[in-house]
């Protein structure tokens, strides 16, 4: 099975620290699975999950043909007749109800932020906050921040503690085109959910809490 290349985490042990009771209990909190028959949110989960482990890059074609691999349908206890297409996953992926995997994560990063004791913790009390864009064509993205050049912008701001993100907030209003709006808004939320001492480094600056 393959590992990540600095960490060396097995598929499995993420696996193991990810209850199915969980994906049960958060498909049917957030309704991921209200229009889907066959693509049920616990499904697309394990599905990215093995293919990021398991390929370098992805594509809606390896989607397809891990789910239709015995392999993937034996580890997941699927049955041999599911068949899926890609225009299936396409249209699934373009659908889903993305707050179904923030909060995969979130309860996963919480726990694993239990295993840690106080002193633990201290060692990683720097936070890296920095934000990346994504550009498209207009007629592809419904929102974004409109540079009037025929494409929309995309803002990902991401906090990094150093073992894990902690945070990654979506950025598509017009005034988020600037770091000044973009960066403060996602350090305030991280502020809220942290309760030790933390020191913010931007990358235009550094700011503590």
């Amino acid at each position: 099975m393959s590992v990540f290349k600095d960490h060396k985490i097995s598929l499995k042990q993420v696996l193991d620290f990810i209850p199915e009771a969980l994906l049960i209990h958060l498909s049917a909190t957030t309704k991921v699975d209200y229009y889907s028959k066959v693509l049920h949110g616990k499904k697309m989960f394990y599905l990215l999950l093995f293919c990021i482990f398991d390929n370098e890059k992805l594509s809606q074609r390896t989607l397809e043909d891990t789910f239709n691999s015995s392999g993937f349908k034996a580890l997941f206890g699927l049955g041999e007749k599911e068949k899926v297409r890609r225009s299936s996953i396409s249209e699934r992926l373009s659908k889903i109800d993305t707050n179904y995997f923030k909060e995969i994560y979130e309860q996963m990063y919480a726990r694993f932020s239990q295993l840690y004791d106080k002193a633990e913790i201290e060692k990683y009390n720097l936070i890296r906050v920095d934000s990346t864009i994504v550009a498209d064509t207009c007629s592809k993205l419904k929102e974004g921040i409109d540079q009037k050049s025929g494409k929309k912008l995309v803002k990902f701001s991401f906090s990094f503690d150093g073992v894990l993100p902690s945070g990654v907030e979506v950025f598509t209003g017009q005034k988020y085109s600037a770091e000044d709006n973009a960066l403060p808004e996602a350090i305030l939320k991280q502020v809220k959910r942290k309760n030790i001492t933390v020191i913010f480094i931007l990358s235009t600056g550094v700011c503590s809490r």
